[in-house]
C-alpha cells in the first residue's frame, strides 16, 4: 500500500549514483555464464550489478531503470549489442557504454565507436581490465556531469539577469517556464499562481503538459504536492518509479512521467506560487544538486514575478489617471461620450486580426485613451459646434494632434502613446493633417487608430447628422480603402466584423 508522496528532505537518504550512491551496472550476455564471471569480477561492494542472459529483458531495464553503466555482449542473435547501445543512447544518453566480444575485427571496432560506446573489451579479460574500464568510464561521466553543472550555474546566472529585464507577466511567465525545461531536460512544465482573492492556486503557464492532468484536474491547486507547498513552502522531488505515494499524485498519468520536481516561488518571504517540471522521456531522475538549482532560477523568477505584478499595478493606476482625462475633454463635448472605449474596442478587434502581441495591445489601449487629449485646448464654441466648421475653425480643429503629442512628450511611460496622438487624422493618400504623409509613411498605430475612429464616427451620433448602423459603418470603411484608409487595415476591420 503506497503512502503520502515524500518531500525531497525525506529522500535524501535513498540517493542514485549521481547523487552519492553505488553505482548501478547492467551486464547483458546472452551466455549466462559470461554474466556470471562479470558479475563477480564486480562483486567487491563498490557497485550494484544486475546481470541478464536475455537482451530482450536488458532493453525493459534500460526503459525502466536509471543505471551508471551497461556491459554488453557485440553478438547476441536477434538483438546486438549496438541494439541495446542505441536504446540506452535513446533513453540514458550519458550512461557509460563498454561493449565485449570475442571476434575482434576492424569492422565491429568502427561499429563500436559509432555508436558512442566508451570502450571496446576483447574476451577473455581479466578482472583488472573490466574494473580499470568501467573506473575509467565513471570518472568521465563524473566530469560530464560536473561540466553540465558548472553550465547550468553559468546559465542561471545569465538566465536570471534576463529575467529582470522582462515586465509583462504573461511573457515572463513564458519564458520562466520554457527556460527550465530547457536547462533541467523536462519535457511538462506548469507554473501555479496563487490567487489572493480567492486563496487558491490557479494555473497561469504550461508547456507540454499532457491531457492526463487536465482532465485529472491535478493542475489547479487542489492536488496534494500544491497543497504541501502553499501550506510548508517547501520543495518537492519525486522518483515516479520508486517512491512511494506517486500513484495518490500522479494518478493515472503515473505511467507517463519518469521523474518530477516542484518548487515553491518565494520572493522577500511571500509565497507567489508554484513551478513544476516533470520529465517523461529520460530515466535519468531529478536530482538534489538540480533541486538546488532550480531553487536559485525559483526566487529570481519569483521577484521578477513579484515586479511584473507591481509594474502592472502601476500601469493601471496610470490608465486610470489618463481615462480620467479623457474623460473630462469628452465631458465637453455631449456627441464624442465613449468615443475613447468605443474606438479602443474597435482598434483591439482589428489589432488582434493583425496578430499584435498583448504588450502591443497596452499601448494601443493607451493610445485610444489618450488620441484625443490636444482637444483640450479647442474651444467649446467649435468643439460643439452645430453644423459644418469654417475654414478658419477647421484649421483651429487640426492643431489638435500637435497639441495632443506636446501635452504627453517628455512622458517616458506615455511615449508609446505619441503615434496615436499625431497621425489618426493622416490619410492614405496623403491628404490628411497634421503633416500630409502618404501611405506607409504613416505609422501603422495612426492607420490602425483611423479606421477605428472611422467606425465610431459613422456609427455614433454627430451635431451634423444621426448615427447609421453599424453594418452601414463598416461599408464606409471598405468605401474609403485605397483613399483615407490603409487598404490592410481595412480587410482585417473586415474580417474581424464579418
Amino acid at each position: 500500500m503506497e503512502t503520502a508522496v515524500e518531500s525531497a528532505s525525506s529522500l535524501a537518504g535513498e540517493e542514485t549514483a549521481s547523487q552519492g550512491g553505488k553505482p548501478t551496472i547492467l551486464v547483458i550476455d546472452d551466455e549466462e555464464s559470461v554474466c556470471g564471471i562479470v558479475a563477480e569480477m564486480l562483486d567487491d561492494g563498490q557497485y550494484d550489478v544486475i546481470a541478464t542472459a536475455n537482451p530482450h529483458q536488458g532493453l525493459k531495464l534500460i526503459e525502466s531503470r536509471p543505471l551508471e553503466v551497461i556491459i554488453t555482449d557485440l553478438m547476441m542473435g536477434e538483438i546486438s549489442g549496438v541494439d541495446i547501445l542505441n536504446a540506452a543512447n535513446r533513453s540514458q544518453p550519458d550512461v557509460v557504454l563498454i561493449l565485449m566480444t570475442g571476434q575482434p575485427t576492424i569492422e565491429n571496432a568502427v561499429s563500436v565507436v559509432k555508436s558512442g560506446a566508451f570502450e571496446y573489451l576483447v574476451k577473455p579479460f581479466t578482472a583488472e581490465q573490466l574494473k580499470a574500464t568501467v573506473e575509467g568510464g565513471l570518472s568521465k561521466q563524473k566530469l560530464e556531469r560536473e561540466n553540465i553543472k558548472l553550465r547550468e550555474i553559468v546559465s542561471l546566472h545569465e538566465i536570471c539577469e534576463k529575467m529582470g529585464s522582462t515586465a509583462q507577466l504573461e511573457p515572463l511567465l513564458d519564458f520562466i517556464i520554457e527556460t527550465a525545461l530547457k536547462e533541467f531536460e523536462a519535457d511538462m512544465g506548469a507554473i501555479l499562481l496563487y490567487n489572493r482573492k480567492n486563496g487558491r492556486l490557479e494555473l497561469k503557464a504550461t508547456k507540454g503538459l499532457s491531457s492526463e492532468f487536465v482532465n485529472e484536474n491535478r493542475w489547479f491547486g487542489k492536488d496534494d504536492a500544491s497543497l504541501w507547498i502553499e501550506n510548508f513552502s517547501k520543495p518537492y522531488l519525486y522518483d515516479v518509479n520508486f517512491s512511494a505515494g506517486s500513484k495518490v499524485f500522479f494518478g493515472n498519468a503515473r505511467g507517463l512521467v519518469k521523474s518530477a520536481i516542484s518548487q515553491p516561488l518565494l520572493a522577500r518571504g511571500q509565497f507567489f506560487g508554484v513551478l513544476f517540471l516533470m520529465r517523461t522521456h529520460s530515466l535519468k531522475p531529478f536530482t538534489l544538486g538540480q533541486l538546488a538549482s532550480l531553487a536559485i532560477l525559483a526566487s529570481k523568477a519569483a521577484t521578477a514575478i513579484q515586479n511584473s505584478r507591481l509594474y502592472e499595478d502601476l500601469q493601471e493606476t496610470y490608465l486610470a489617471t489618463i481615462m480620467a482625462l479623457a474623460n473630462s475633454i469628452e465631458a465637453r463635448d455631449k456627441y464624442t461620450r465613449g468615443h475613447t472605449e468605443r474606438g479602443w474596442s474597435f482598434a483591439t478587434a482589428i489589432a488582434s486580426q493583425l496578430g499584435w502581441p498583448p504588450e502591443k495591445k497596452l499601448e494601443l489601449r493607451m493610445g485610444a485613451i489618450l488620441h484625443d487629449v490636444g482637444k483640450i485646448a479647442v474651444p467649446d464654441r467649435i468643439l460643439n459646434k452645430h453644423g459644418l466648421l469654417t475654414s478658419e475653425e477647421f484649421e483651429v480643429m487640426k492643431r489638435h494632434p500637435v497639441r495632443g503629442a506636446k501635452i504627453v512628450e517628455g512622458i517616458p511611460f506615455l511615449e508609446p502613446a505619441l503615434p496615436y496622438i499625431l497621425y489618426h487624422h493622416e490619410r492614405y493618400d496623403g491628404k490628411g493633417y497634421p503633416y500630409g504623409l502618404k501611405g506607409e509613411e504613416v505609422p501603422i498605430q495612426g492607420r490602425l487608430l483611423a479606421v477605428a475612429d472611422t467606425l465610431d464616427a459613422v456609427s455614433s451620433d454627430r451635431p451634423y447628422r444621426k448615427a447609421r448602423k453599424f453594418s452601414e459603418a463598416v461599408e464606409e470603411v471598405i468605401r474609403c480603402s485605397q483613399t483615407q484608409l490603409d487598404p490592410s487595415i481595412v480587410e482585417a476591420c473586415k474580417s474581424a466584423f464579418k
